[in-house]
């Protein structure tokens, strides 16, 4: 809107006398444009602000006069340059409660200038529902616990304008903010703040932070509303609503988990830096359009209503800073001209302001506040209602439900690559997660061996730290562009220290509960092999110092092969799910791998490779059926590591400037080269090939591919050094399979995702991450790959800035180690050591579930207790098992001890794609009663259990549940 008083207005007048002639003399005729906006005016919103806008006259400044049907004056507006200097423009207040019949007169000086008659029809009367938070980066702006206070004084002025600005309610974005107040304020604020929320006046949010989702396993992704779940529990509150920022997308399964964690509402701000699909449409370009509206569906049907926006700083986006005039200004021009709500598929007349300020860790100013207050006593239409998100969704849902849309797929797991900058750490919290998933399920065992659980708040803090790291911020805003200061030294230290300590905790609360099950069992010498795993595990495991030492069970000795480090290989058979067996353990002479002199091949249990002799990549891979599995092409063979250098300042979006998007890469591509390599009979177990490879910019890289005689699949680790580089690099290792066109299905937290199937416009196509598995089928042929140590990966080439659209899959995958291509946030370089390892087996289309058994066997190892002498026989036997259940199609997700004391928690999981009734009947762990809950132990209806203790849980086709298994003390 324009500002000006009568002595400015005044003064253009004075010139016009002077400049009348040349309008006279001008052959151009004036033309009117005549617009509402969005404002309607206090006290009863019959007035609306109307634009009125005049070109192709020759007159520094106007008036118009706006007359009515009748010819009564309705008032006018003064005229003076607009902002491209063309036109003319000011603004007038009419009466437009309907449509109606106007006359616009426009005069410079006491000569009309031009003049219209048109009918004006009144816009939609819009309520505005703001989302009053503040984005959480845990660091970025500030070393993180400066940052976490500057949330934690937000909360402070929440508590305290809930009376001073009686309309306003703050919503803490995350739940993260909250517990973090809860921790570190007195007992009496943080009761404060706690009735606020029960009473309305602040809002909270479900989600435990800003997560890069594609990063958790299974029980992690879990667990993102629980802590928010278990305050709640503890303290009186409840929830609806989560809110995920920055963070520019989520795997599809996103909303199953909210559903199952009591969640009906999300919003999202995504960011699209480093997400070129995800860009608002600009200059006839390609992009992708907000807000939008709709309910999100996961693959089993549950859903949350979803509001998108576009970035999380609609405060100062739309001058809540600034004041009331400059408010209306910016909303009326979002409102009338934003092509999502021009579009025929939006009939909603709300909509959602998301976040206050577009600073991370930004104290919240009350001058917005007061701004808002202002703007509301001005204007009727648009209303702001500084309100919780769930009040805007039960709104919009209440009046406008069966018109939204429901969507299905994944949005984009684009800022997941940036943690390929600390490939090391990645690799620790991958197995971090599956470590203390396993250290829980151990204390099934506890009420059998009468051991009160004294350390459930300590595995909570595992969780804790592991959540913290699967946050999306990896550290400071100058890591790249000051690599060395004390901001960036900081904050990676503190970031590094919740997957060390996680880490730590984690190994060694699972190997003192092995410990606590193996002392437990025979009398004598012994170690506990134990299976996390849903399924029953035959597979090959390191046992730590397990050198020149026999381990058997059922008196047969297990297969075992002595590793220069001392720790021993072994074979163990049929270890039960979720169970252990308890073996024997002496002495024996030393096992060592027997050398078979230098070779580029190797057979065992059907499966042949061929080394290439100038690579040292797998130049031929083939099976039991003979069928080679290794695609010719530019990479060698299976396992070629890709060094890519250069790509600065382009495609790639290396640094902030988008203008360098137009620059396609310049990459300089180097491939690993062969120095050596001998093979190794493994005695009982099955051979390998030990492959000594060099590649620029890595001192040392040895490959090992294992083949077994009893085991369906081939084993692949690379063992590296790496020296660090600030320059632009990448590390890829390849994988072209023999396939022209497959279908390709990847394993997601609680569910897998179809490659462009199961993608939402706009996804990511450039990279994807994988939990466990990555399924390549075509016709009757297949092959499932592993990565336990990295989840990216690209398909069919590498990341080259290409920001795919849509993907067809051509069967080469490449495992995405290491990157340093962010610009801010991630490592701008690493080196020293690190590991990859793979495993491949052949699968063809068929059981659903199967790719999940050999998965979460590629990935979660099975796990071997410190050795132990018993003086005499405890009370467990030598193999059992935490729960029994037949169906091979569910998986469990994890079983823990329930935070309140009361029984044990299970989640479960549908592998198979077929809704059914699935069975738990008690095994080590027993129970009587069994009732539903969700993700947070909010507990549902009773289960029948049966007459054989069987407890019967429905579950949709892909879909999750939990229950409740327990047995009341008077019954115990």
């Amino acid at each position: 809107m324009h500002r000006f008083d009568r002595r400015t207005f005044l003064a253009w007048l004075a010139t016009l006398p002077v400049l009348r002639r040349v309008q006279h003399g001008s052959t151009q005729q004036p033309f009117i444009e005549v617009r509402p906006t969005a404002l309607f005016q206090q006290p009863d919103g019959r007035k609306n602000l109307v634009r009125i806008t005049v070109s192709g006259l020759s007159a520094p400044a106007a008036r118009a006069r706006v007359t009515d049907r009748r010819g009564a004056l309705v008032g006018t507006a003064g005229l003076l340059p607009a902002a491209d200097g063309v036109a003319l423009s000011g603004e007038v207040w009419v009466p437009l409660s309907e449509p109606s019949d106007f006359q616009v007169d426009v005069e410079v000086g006491k000569d009309r200038a031009a003049r219209r008659r048109l009918r004006l029809t009144p816009p939609k009367r819009w309520t505005l529902y703001w989302l009053s938070s503040i984005h959480t980066d845990v660091g970025y702006t500030d070393l993180q616990e400066n940052a976490l206070e500057v949330h934690r004084k937000n909360l402070d002025a929440a508590v305290a304008w809930a009376t001073a600005h009686r309309d306003f309610h703050f919503t803490a974005e995350c739940a993260l903010q909250v517990l973090s107040y809860v921790e570190n304020r007195s007992p009496a604020a943080a009761d404060a703040l706690l009735q606020a929320i029960r009473d309305g006046k602040v809002g909270w949010q479900a989600l435990f932070a800003n997560m890069l989702t594609g990063l958790l396993d299974h029980e992690t992704f879990a667990r993102l509303v629980w802590p928010a779940g278990k305050l709640a529990r503890e303290r009186g509150l409840t929830f609806l609503s989560a809110q995920i920022t920055d963070v520019p997308g989520q795997t599809l399964t996103f909303p199953t988990l909210l559903a199952a964690s009591g969640v009906k509402y999300l919003a999202s701000g995504p960011n699209p830096e480093r997400a070129v699909p995800l860009l608002p449409p600009s200059g006839g370009s390609e992009g992708t359009a907000y807000p939008q509206l709709y309910y999100w569906e996961g693959p089993d049907g549950s859903r949350v209503l979803h509001w998108r926006a576009h970035h999380y700083g609609d405060g100062t986006r739309f001058g809540f800073d600034v004041g009331p005039d400059e408010m209306g200004h910016r909303l009326s021009s979002w409102l009338l001209d934003q092509p999502a709500f021009l579009a025929q598929n939006w009939p909603y007349d709300t909509a959602l302001l998301y976040g206050a300020d577009w600073q991370d860790n930004a104290l919240l100013k009350e001058a917005l506040v007061a701004n808002v207050q202002e703007f509301g006593r001005r204007f009727t239409w648009p209303r702001i209602v500084t309100g919780r998100s769930e009040d805007f969704f039960r709104d919009v849902e209440r009046r406008f439900g069966s018109k939204i849309p429901v969507k299905r797929g994944d949005t984009g797991l684009y800022w997941e690559d940036g943690a390929a900058s600390t490939a090391a750490e990645l690799a620790s919290f991958r197995w971090a997660q599956l470590a203390a998933r396993a250290a829980e399920i151990v204390t099934l065992w506890n009420a059998r061996l009468g051991v009160q659980d004294a350390d459930g708040e300590s595995r909570a803090a595992v969780w804790r730290d592991l959540l913290l790291f699967g946050e999306h911020t990896w550290g400071a805003a100058e890591s790249v562009s000051a690599p060395t200061s004390r901001q960036t030294v900081a904050q990676w230290a503190y970031k590094k220290r919740f997957i060390d300590a996680g880490a730590a905790a984690a190994r060694d609360e699972l190997a003192d509960g092995l410990l606590r099950l193996g002392r437990a069992t025979r009398a004598g010498r012994g170690r506990l092999v134990f299976n996390a795993g849903p399924w029953e595990r035959t597979d090959v495991a390191r046992v730590a110092a397990g050198s020149g030492k026999a381990l058997a069970y059922d008196g047969r000795e297990l297969p075992a092969v002595d590793l220069p480090d001392g720790d021993a290989l072994v074979l163990f058979r049929d270890v039960p799910p979720l169970g252990y067996l308890a073996l024997s353990e002496s002495d024996r002479d030393a096992r060592p791998p027997a050398a078979d002199g230098e070779a580029l091949d190797a057979k065992a249990g059907g499966f042949t490779v061929q080394i290439d002799q100038a690579t040292g990549a797998i130049r031929s891979l083939t099976g039991p059926d003979g069928k080679e599995r290794v695609k010719p092409s530019d990479w060698s063979g299976v396992n070629q590591l890709v060094y890519a250098r250069g790509g600065e300042h382009s495609a790639l979006w290396t640094s902030g400037n988008r203008d360098d998007l137009k620059n396609p890469p310049q990459l300089e591509l180097t491939q690993a080269k062969l120095a050596s390599c001998h093979r190794e009979k493994l005695p009982g177990i099955g051979v390998r090939l030990v492959v000594e490879r060099t590649l620029a910019g890595f001192p040392a890289i040895t490959s090992i591919v294992t083949l077994y005689d009893e085991l369906p699949w081939v084993d692949i680790e690379n063992r590296i050094v790496k020296t660090a580089t600030l320059a632009k690099e990448a590390l890829y290792i390849a994988f072209p399979f023999a396939f022209l066109k497959p279908a390709v299905d990847v394993e997601v937290p609680l569910g897998r995702m179809g490659v462009e199937r199961d993608q939402q416009p706009g996804s990511c196509r450039d990279w994807f991450c994988h939990t466990h598995w990555v399924w390549m089928r075509e016709g009757t042929e297949g092959v499932l790959w592993s990565g336990p140590d990295t989840p990216l990966f690209t398909l069919n080439d590498l990341f080259r800035g290409a920001w795919r659209r849509s993907i067809v899959p051509d069967g080469t995958l490449f495992a995405y180690a290491m990157n340093n291509y962010w610009h801010t946030n991630y490592a701008a370089s690493q080196g020293g050591a690190a590991t990859f390892r793979f495993r491949i087996s052949l699968l063809a289309p068929g059981d659903a579930a199967e790719p999940v058994r050999r998965g979460w066997a590629a990935c979660d190892p099975l796990y071997v207790s410190p050795p132990y002498t018993n003086a005499t026989p405890g009370p467990l036997i030598v193999k059992d098992r935490a729960l029994f259940y037949a169906d091979k199609g569910l998986m469990i997700v994890g079983a823990k001890a329930a935070d309140d004391g009361d029984g044990v928690v299970v989640k479960l999981l549908d592998v198979a794609g077929q809704p059914r009734a699935v069975g738990l009947w008690p095994a080590a762990y027993a129970f009587k009663l069994a009732r539903r809950t969700n993700f947070v132990e909010l507990n549902g209806d009773a289960i029948a259990v049966s007459g054989d203790g069987r407890a019967s849980v429905d579950l949709a086709a892909w879909g999750v549940a939990a229950a409740r298994l327990f047995t009341p003390a008077e019954a115990s």
